[in-house]
């Protein structure tokens, strides 16, 4: 029943609150005090320039309302913007950042102004959900935003959350240059102890895969050079249909992989400039950051059938233009102009292209407009690593592969999802979806022979892993960097397999190579140094590994790298930390088991050693 004096209407909610607040207070109180009275009156200015209103500020939080969702989402995403000024001229441990919720919902107005209910509730549910500098979106505040602003948000499916009754359907925004905000996921389900250990190291090479393209790059320069370096920043969507974002990112990718095949240039692997998509950092901030000379941007536009491709090439350091073309096309000419944007670049920075090169470069492309769309769709899908993503990736590539029967990235993909899904049981019976996946590899790359198909040899890599064949690995990971010299996912998957091996100065090497064309230092290949560093006694720079991934990623819920951070600091007497470190793991996987951690290792030994720093922590 509503009380005397309240009021019911529809509003957008925006609920915020700072990371880590405990901490800053228990560091300085008086600064975090200063800072966060600061932060609140941006807030108020910032809110009330659209239109908006802040309802209350307890604590650490802050909870405002708008009329409008779309004004809502864009105070969000100048406030996150202005954040982030402040705090990079901060140093790390001072930094104040917020997550941020918004949900359209009814909410109870009482004499007072405040507001209550569940569309309260849902918005301070979504903003525990992101990430550090993160937006998050409930379903009803994306669809009246998704065509009206321009900006790129990522489903990040239903979430269970304290007392409201349905689950919750999380959208992330892409804050530039900060990535999305991305809801907290848990691993892979907990099916068969014996199986436990195994899928759990195979699930970090899977993962590593769904977010790294067929990057199918050659490598001649020096790897610390910048002077071949470069980066294709991902592809602005401009078809006003944010539904369409993936057919921007599959384009990126496939160019990356095409242009990566040439010899004399480094290209950037795509997870490593992923975080800049609708950046506004200058081509020279960007150039530096990612140690290149050259950047290219592009914009893809569809409409009534027709594909219109814009493409330029900079100098990150001048910003000055090279060189800069238009495309139209329709249905199959698509594949065409990809590969007129990839010898243009490569003619511009004067390379000189073999002929061997150039056939590797035009890879088979499908025949059917459909069946590429489908598959980019399913690659789209794939990235999230969730149970039914996964189940509609692989609708849609066999709905590819009906269209097409041979067409190789469809397989190739297929091969991907088959072993994903074993890999995180997913499926009843994991050795048939292993069969599946080499059975779609092995087809791909007939299909692509004599140039090879880097994916099919990266999955095939990884599916010998997952079942204990490492000389199979080494092998496939061998034929993936022939043909792709700079793969980051390749040399990951190699450092990892030489990890097991107890081959750990090679594994290192390999991991670092990794390193310098994918800077962001995904999960897997955060692992694969950690522990290869620990287990050489390097135990400095294990910890700067491991502190440096969860520093980006405080919300991982993965345990094997809080796991090496815990052996780390037991190992180099650091006993209080060690402990937390422990009880973090703890929080992680109530039922994490330290005789299963490191059982792949070949020398029983050296997943001993691994053990010897976990139960040192106390696990």
């Amino acid at each position: 029943m509503q009380s005397a004096g309240a009021e019911r209407r529809l509003v957008a909610v925006l609920a915020a609150d700072v990371v880590g607040y405990s901490r800053l207070m228990h560091a300085d109180d008086q600064a975090t005090l200063k800072a966060l009275t600061e932060r609140r009156a941006l807030f108020g200015e910032r809110a009330a320039a659209h239109g908006g209103r802040v309802v209350n500020a307890p604590g650490d939080s802050i909870l405002a309302e708008f009329a409008s969702v779309v004004d809502a989402v864009q105070c969000a995403l100048e406030l996150q913007r202005a954040l982030a000024q402040r705090n990079a001229a901060l140093p790390e441990a001072g930094r104040m950042q917020f997550r941020i919720g918004i949900n359209v919902g009814d909410v109870l107005v009482d004499g007072a102004g405040a507001i209550y209910g569940d569309g309260v509730n849902v918005a301070a549910r979504l903003e525990g959900l992101c990430e550090p500098g993160g937006i998050a979106l409930s379903r009803s505040a994306y669809e009246q935003v998704r065509d009206k602003t321009g900006l790129h948000f990522t489903d990040r499916g239903k979430h269970a959350v304290k007392n409201i009754t349905r689950p919750v359907r999380v959208y992330a925004l892409d804050v530039p240059g900060q990535g999305a905000a991305v809801p907290r996921q848990g691993f892979f389900a907990r099916r068969r102890k014996a199986l436990a250990a195994a899928a759990a190291a195979a699930a970090l090479i899977i993962a590593g895969i769904a977010l790294a393209p067929e990057l199918a790059r050659r490598l001649r320069a020096p790897a610390d050079a910048s002077s071949a370096g470069i980066a294709v920043l991902p592809f602005a969507n401009q078809s006003g249909d944010t539904g369409r974002e993936y057919f921007s990112d599959g384009v990126t990718e496939d160019i990356i992989g095409a242009l990566g095949r040439f010899s004399g240039m480094r290209v950037i692997a795509h997870s490593a400039v992923q975080p800049y998509k609708a950046s506004m950092l200058p081509r020279e901030q960007i150039g530096r950051e990612l140690a290149v000379r050259y950047v290219v941007q592009g914009s893809v536009r569809q409409a009534d059938g027709r594909v219109r491709v814009g493409v330029e090439l900079s100098e990150a350091a001048s910003g000055r233009l090279l060189w800069s073309e238009r495309y139209d096309a329709e249905g199959r000419e698509m594949f065409e102009i990809q590969d007129r944007i990839v010898r243009n670049i490569a003619g511009t920075l004067a390379v000189k292209l073999a002929t061997l090169e150039q056939q590797r470069a035009a890879a088979k492309r499908p025949e059917n407009m459909e069946a590429y769309d489908l598959v980019l769709r399913a690659r789209e899908l794939m990235a999230r690593t969730e149970r039914v993503a996964n189940r509609e990736a692989r609708a849609l590539l066999a709905q590819a592969l009906r269209l097409e029967p041979r067409y190789a990235e469809g397989h190739a993909w297929l091969a991907q999802a088959e072993l994903q899904r074993a890999a995180y049981g997913w499926v009843e019976n994991p050795d048939e979806a292993v069969r599946r996946s080499e059975q779609h590899a092995r087809a791909a790359l007939a299909i692509d022979d004599p140039g090879g198909n880097a994916r099919a040899h990266a999955v095939l890599g990884a599916l010998y892993s997952f079942t204990r064949n490492f000389e199979g690995a080494l092998a496939e990971t061998a034929q993936a960097i022939e043909l792709n010299a700079s793969d980051a996912l390749a040399h990951t998957l190699r450092g990892s397999v030489l990890l097991w091996l107890g081959r750990i100065d090679e594994s290192i090497a390999a991991s670092e190579t990794a390193r310098r064309f994918d800077p962001r230092l995904e999960t897997n290949l955060a692992f694969n140094l950690a522990l290869a560093y620990y287990l050489k006694d390097r135990h400095r720079d294990a910890l700067a590994v491991c502190d440096s991934f969860l520093g980006r990623h405080p919300r991982q819920t993965l345990t094997g790298i809080p796991a090496v951070r815990a052996a780390t600091l037991a190992q180099l007497g650091d006993a209080e930390r060690a402990r937390e470190a422990a009880a973090e793991v703890r929080r992680l996987d109530p039922f994490f088991n330290v005789d299963l951690f490191a059982t792949r290792f070949v020398d029983p030994a050296l997943a001993g050693k691994a053990q010897e720093g976990l139960r040192k922590a106390g696990l």
